[in-house]
C-alpha cells in the first residue's frame, strides 16, 4: 500500500484514540475488518467500551452511525425498516437503521431468531427487501455487533446461533483498560462528546472507498494462499471444534490478510 493509504489509516486511528483509550489491538483489526468488507462481533464484559469504539470509528471515517439496542422484542421492521400505505393506497419505505455505514447492535444475542433472519440477508448481499422491494445499503456498509460475555457464560442471555456468527468475518475482545490507562479514561469522560466532535470527519467516505478498492488490488501469492488453505484444513479435522469452518473462514483470511499487508 501506497504512503497515502498510511497517512489515511493513521489519522482514523488518531482520531478514534481521542475517545476510545487502549485496547489498541481491537482498534486495528476493527479497522482491517472495515476494509475488507466485512462484520465485526465484539465481545467483552460490560462497560469495556465496546459502543464507544464502534460510535467513534463511524464519527472518525465521516460516515452515517445508527445504534439499536437489540431485546427479545426487537422485529425485524425496527432494524430494516417497513412499508406504510397511505389512504390513496399508495406505499412508502422508511429506511431502518441498517442504511447507515456503521451499524451498531448492541446485545445482539437477544434478539428473537425473525429479527436475526433479516439480518442475514442484509449481511450477507448487501441489500435488504422491504415490501418485495430489494434496496441496495450504503458503501462502505459494516454491521458491529456486541455481546457481553459475562452475561452468556452464566447463561443469561443466549448464544448466537452458527448462521449468524459465520456472517461475521471476525470476533474482536474487547476488555478493560489497564491500571496505567484508566485514570485518563475516567479523567476525560467529560470531554468525550466534544471530542468526538473534534474526530468527526477526520477523513472522507470517498477516502475509505479508495482504501478498500486498494486493498482489493493486494497480490497474494500462491504459496500463501495454500498456507492458508493448510490452516482451515488442519482445523477442520481438529474434534474440538464445534462446528466446521465454512467457505467464508478461508475467504475471511484471504481478506484480512490483503487488509493487514504492509
Amino acid at each position: 500500500m501506497g504512503q497515502a493509504v498510511f497517512n489515511v489509516i493513521k489519522r482514523i486511528r488518531d482520531g478514534i484514540s481521542r475517545v476510545f483509550v487502549g485496547n489498541e489491538l481491537a482498534v486495528q483489526v476493527l479497522l482491517a475488518t472495515l476494509l475488507a468488507e466485512g462484520h465485526a462481533l465484539l465481545l467483552g464484559p460490560i462497560g469495556s467500551g465496546k459502543t464507544t469504539l464502534a460510535r467513534s470509528l463511524a464519527i472518525t471515517i465521516g460516515g452515517t452511525f445508527k445504534r439499536v439496542q437489540v431485546t427479545n422484542e426487537t422485529l425485524p421492521s425496527d432494524i430494516i425498516g417497513f412499508a406504510i400505505y397511505t389512504p390513496t393506497g399508495e406505499s412508502k419505505l422508511v429506511r431502518g437503521p441498517v442504511f447507515a455505514n456503521i451499524v451498531l447492535l448492541d446485545e445482539i444475542n437477544r434478539a428473537p431468531p425473525r429479527t436475526l433472519s433479516a439480518l442475514l440477508e442484509a449481511m450477507q448481499e448487501r441489500q435488504v427487501t422491504i415490501d418485495g422491494v430489494p434496496l441496495e445499503l450504503p458503501k462502505p456498509h459494516m454491521v458491529i455487533a456486541t455481546m457481553n460475555i459475562t452475561e452468556v457464560e452464566i447463561g443469561y442471555t443466549q448464544q448466537l446461533p452458527p448462521a449468524v456468527i459465520d456472517r461475521f468475518m471476525t470476533s474482536i475482545y474487547v476488555g478493560y483498560v489497564g491500571d496505567e490507562e484508566e485514570p485518563i479514561v475516567v479523567g476525560s469522560i467529560d470531554k468525550i462528546e466534544s471530542e468526538l466532535v473534534s474526530a468527526m470527519s477526520t477523513v472522507r467516505i470517498d477516502d475509505v472507498m479508495g482504501m478498500i478498492g486498494t486493498v482489493r488490488n493486494v497480490y497474494v501469492d500462491g504459496s500463501v494462499l495454500n498456507y492458508m488453505m493448510g490452516i482451515v484444513r488442519e482445523l477442520r479435522r481438529d474434534p474440538r471444534l464445534l462446528m466446521p469452518l465454512s467457505t467464508r473462514a478461508p475467504i475471511a483470511i484471504f481478506k484480512l490478510s490483503r487488509a493487514l499487508a504492509g
